[in-house]
């Protein structure tokens, strides 16, 4: 239901093994982690509605639907691609970065453009061996009939399925690969692998991702590709503009930025690692990807609160581990008395893979 999806969710989280409901109220932050987990389930391409491209890009290699999907999900696998365009769409209505970064290709699906030019590069992402291929057919000086091709493809389901013999244009099969329409046929080719063959499950995708922008959706052509990714994912270069959020970040519980805790934390958790760095960003807002325009458009302000503790204990704080309201973008430091102790605690925390009941 798209208009339930631009509404605000709410999400409860149930102890699988007992049955009962986990601590924390959702106001936001639930949801927040409910999303992101989501995303990493199902653009993980082991589930199998997407795949890895072959060639790395700059930041890697990308996701693009799995065009044997059918075969792994059967009749079904369309209302998938639909939910999951819907949650990303979701995502992006609330500003909420996740972690999936796609191929080129299905950027410009989503745009709702997809540009004709960047055919070949794209399937250079897809398929270096065919590129290679087609290049070569491109270059040959022999007679190209020699090669015995035609308008036609030959592809199996990738899951050990008979082989099936598609034609690329009507009756292509019957058709030969000369000299004069050898262009023709590489086009034909790159077209089918980069468009066609993943057609239905882009549209589906598209679809559940359109209605639940509703009348934002028409503000995608504003952005070229690489644009709508850093909307999609922020940014991705490595480790976390710790700088950048220290500037943002408001004090409370007595805190302030020249606290001699406030001051060992931002040393701490600069010397952090990009992967260590993601977790803590995830555990204090449920997103491992700093928003796309920086920390100054984090809503809530990101806030460094002193945690209070029992007024008894021998052990004062540092037995204890911080906390987080994702929520509210809160993180619960208690007052450590070295950087050695707060390291601990801190990487501790981040690592545990804690959920709500551990505040």
């Amino acid at each position: 239901n798209p208009a339930a999806m631009r509404g605000r969710v709410f999400v409860i989280y149930v102890n699988p093994q007992t049955g009962e409901e986990e601590a924390g109220i959702d106001m936001g932050g639930l949801f927040k982690e409910f999303l992101t987990d989501l995303c990493a389930h199902a653009f993980n391409p082991d589930f199998g509605l997407f795949q890895y491209t072959e060639n790395d890009g700059v930041d890697g290699r990308m996701l693009y639907p799995n065009p044997s999907s059918g075969v792994v999900f059967g009749s079904q696998h369309l209302q998938f691609y639909y939910f999951i365009g819907s949650v990303l769409g979701k995502a992006l209505l609330e500003g909420i970065t996740v972690e999936p970064r796609f191929a080129h290709s299905f950027l410009s699906f989503l745009r709702g453009r997809y540009n004709a030019l960047h055919m070949m590069q794209d399937l250079r992402s897809l398929d270096m061996e065919l590129y290679k291929q087609l290049l070569f057919l491109a270059r040959y000086d022999g007679d190209v009939e020699d090669l015995c091709l035609t308008f036609s493809v030959t592809e199996s389901d990738g899951l050990g399925g008979e082989p099936t013999e598609r034609d690329l244009i009507p009756g292509g099969r019957g058709i030969t690969v000369t000299k004069r329409n050898r262009l023709r046929y590489t086009n034909a080719i790159a077209k089918h692998y980069v468009v066609d063959r993943v057609a239905h499950q882009a549209s589906a995708f598209m679809e559940g991702f359109r209605k639940v922008l509703g009348s934002a959706t028409p503000g995608l052509l504003m952005f070229n590709e690489p644009e709508l990714q850093l909307l999609v994912s922020g940014t991705s270069k490595e480790g976390i503009d710790m700088d950048d959020l220290r500037r943002h970040t408001r004090y409370s519980g007595g805190y302030h930025n020249n606290d001699s805790v406030v001051r060992r934390f931002w040393k701490v958790v600069k010397t952090l690692t990009p992967t260590q760095q993601a977790l803590f960003l995830r555990f204090t807002t449920s997103c491992q990807r700093p928003p796309p325009l920086g920390f100054e458009t984090l809503n809530p302000r990101f806030t460094i609160q002193r945690a209070s503790g029992p007024i008894m204990s021998l052990a004062g704080d540092n037995d204890r581990l911080p906390t987080a309201s994702t929520c509210f973008n809160i993180l619960k430091l208690p007052a450590y008395s070295s950087e050695k102790v707060l390291r601990e605690k801190l990487l501790l925390a981040i690592e545990s893979g804690a959920g709500f009941d551990l505040s």
